[in-house]
């Protein structure tokens, strides 16, 4: 499996975002929500094989796609906005900007409790984890503040 393979993992989900993007200049309607989702996947890979700056790139660009999405279909996309600013707040925080990384998650918390409000079933664990994230921006603040901004782990 890829999963094994870190950097031919990489390869794929870069490739794919490259042809969703490709799609998506040519039919947004269509694409913009695979390559939203190909960004976000290539985000992850890029924070998991340690190449935050890189990560925060795609995770903003996921976001700013799922933002305009949500605007003109919030029923269809807020869960993937949501979603998508959970991820930027923990890049965000990983990369020693706490104060954006509370704006982002406060902001995902905010749409996973409406939607978790209207269908607990569906959306409290992802309620539930924004606010484990949230704690732990809300902890690197706190640290941050405090001079001791050592990463959790």
């Amino acid at each position: 499996m890829l999963q094994d393979r870190p950097e031919e993992a990489l390869a794929a989900i870069t490739e794919a975002a490259d042809i969703y993007r490709q799609l998506a200049a040519a039919r947004p309607d269509a694409f913009q929500p695979d390559l939203a989702l190909s960004l976000n996947n290539l985000s992850n890979r890029l924070g998991g094989l340690g190449r935050p700056e890189e990560a925060l790139a795609a995770i903003t660009e996921a976001a700013d796609i799922y933002r305009q999405l949500a605007a003109a279909r919030p029923d269809a996309f807020q869960p993937d906005l949501a979603l998508s600013l959970n991820n930027l707040s923990i890049r965000l925080a990983e990369l020693g900007r706490p104060e954006e990384a509370l704006a982002a998650i406060t902001e995902a918390a905010g749409i996973r409790r409406e939607l978790a409000h209207g269908r607990p079933k569906v959306y409290q664990a992802a309620l539930e984890q924004s606010l484990n994230v949230l704690s732990w921006v809300k902890e690197q603040l706190e640290d941050a503040s405090s001079g001791d901004s050592d990463p959790p782990g």
